[in-house]
């Protein structure tokens, strides 16, 4: 691998990215390509870490059968990637090796989960965690084999977590200084490290071996903007199965391109709001650091994707993009007792917030008589149950009408730091709906004017991403 620049860079290679063996093979290549210290984050290959969940809910569901199919499954996984990569007999007996011994001690665990019938948070955890770890040896490997000096580094060395299990949250600080004095090392001797993503360690009691937990599904992604930000690197890499940010849903707006650039500012809005190339707090490491983020495609390594980046455009497009999170509820608390009665808002949230549901839109009229939020579809008879409890006695008065839920919703963002102060933004929006009939049941901006957020019934949401794209001519976006 040549080294032209001192400055060290970050790959990411997904799961959709080390799908088989050639995948493997080919984000090797990459790598070489780079001319930089490098170092490198792995996802478990394609389709592993849902057959390592379907491992463990059978197995709580007490069925060995399935259990042992799913088993099966990612045993063949592994070993069809083993015989198609390029690597020598010894190496490939030797990681051959690593392979069953993962899978043994999958099949111990997997054991225990069936005659308990319980799967914590935490097994949870260390059952998919394998996926990812797997991933990183046969990719360091590969990378051996092309002539690259590599060393895989297990990210509970590095990447440092405040917990919970099943989505932690980075303790950026500590991590930070774990990938300094851990990876520095290795690639000031030309060592690319491979990390495996996803995962991290949670200090959680004191003197006790840090326990593993997971950063939430699409945690590479993250773990990649970790090492970036540790390393001061000058750009991070997302080698994804798309040729960038795009901006709509292909599949919903055929008229969608890539985005070239956009600031973090409105990507961290897009990946909020349903935009699943990224994670939704894969950019909170580098914000305020001079730190790119390029998603470019796996595919087409020569594309240049879209930058994600600090430069904000000053082009004729104050939105950039679209996106949509279909399957949501609207929750109403409306009531004529509500006006002027303090902390009806936090008793609202808090209940909710007590019983695991997250909220992704809120919206008050001034009259203080409503309420409004949104909520995933699966939670809104829950929500709704906790609520009439919660608001009982007010209920009982008549001082709230009740809880109503309107369900088969599509919450749709409307993306672009250029609306602010920009006038008629949102007149274009909703005349661009009105023109087609399309209704909006709810709507919600911020100061900020990054985002108008509306609600719309889930029957219309692909109607109405297309006429709000043509609007603003996305199509034509330079």
């Amino acid at each position: 691998m040549t080294r032209k620049s001192r400055s060290p860079e970050v790959y990411k290679f997904g799961g959709a990215s080390l799908a088989d063996g050639a995948a493997y093979q080919h984000a090797a290549d990459i790598s070489k390509t780079c001319g930089a210290p490098l170092a490198v984050v792995c996802s478990a290959p394609a389709g592993v870490t849902d057959l390592l969940l379907a491992v463990a809910d059978h197995a709580r569901a007490g069925d060995r059968e399935k259990t042992a199919t799913a088993l099966e499954a990612v045993r063949e996984k592994y070993r069809v990637v083993l015989r198609q990569v390029a690597l020598g007999q010894r190496p490939k007996a030797e990681l051959a090796g690593v392979v069953d011994q993962s899978m043994a001690e999958l099949e111990m665990l997997a054991g225990g989960l069936v005659a308990l019938r319980e799967l914590t948070a935490r097994t949870s955890d260390l059952v998919v965690s394998r996926g990812e770890r797997l991933s990183a040896e046969i990719f360091c490997a590969v990378l051996r084999a092309g002539g690259v000096k590599a060393q895989v580094v297990d990210a509970l060395e590095v990447v440092h977590t405040d917990g919970p299990f099943g989505g932690a949250a980075p303790h950026l600080a500590h991590t930070d200084a774990a990938v300094r004095a851990r990876l520095r090392p290795l690639m000031s001797r030309g060592v690319a490290p491979v990390v495996p993503g996803f995962l991290g360690a949670w200090h959680k009691e004191h003197g006790q071996p840090p326990a593993l937990v997971t950063l939430g599904r699409g945690g590479s992604d993250l773990t990649a903007t970790l090492l970036g930000r540790a390393l001061e690197a000058s750009r991070v890499t997302l080698w994804k199965d798309v040729p960038g940010l795009l901006t709509a849903d292909p599949r919903v707006v055929p008229e969608a391109r890539v985005i070239p650039q956009l600031h973090v500012r409105e990507a961290a809005e897009l990946a909020y709001y349903g935009a699943k190339v990224l994670h939704s707090r894969a950019l909170i490491p580098v914000q305020g650091k001079p730190i790119p983020v390029f998603v470019r495609p796996f595919a087409e390594p020569s594309a240049p994707g879209t930058e994600i980046s600090s430069h904000q455009s000053t082009d004729r497009h104050p939105v950039k993009a679209l996106s949509a999170v279909s399957g949501q509820a609207l929750v109403t608390v409306a009531g004529r007792g509500l006006l002027g009665v303090p902390g009806v808002a936090a008793r609202t949230f808090a209940t909710l917030s007590a019983h695991g549901m997250s909220v992704s839109l809120i919206t008050q009229a001034s009259s203080e008589q409503s309420i409004c939020f949104t909520v995933p579809e699966k939670e809104a008879k829950a929500a709704k149950e906790h609520l009439d409890r919660a608001f009982h006695d007010e209920i009982a008065r008549r001082d709230v009408d009740g809880i109503q839920v309107q369900t088969g919703m599509t919450t749709i963002a409307v993306v672009g730091l250029g609306m602010a102060g920009m006038p008629g933004i949102a007149a274009r929006v909703f005349s661009a709906l009105a023109s087609q009939e399309i209704n909006v049941v709810a709507i919600a901006q911020g100061s900020s004017e990054l985002n108008i957020s509306l609600v719309v019934a889930s029957a219309q949401a692909a109607q109405a991403q297309r006429r709000i794209h043509s609007a603003f001519q996305l199509s034509k976006l330079p």
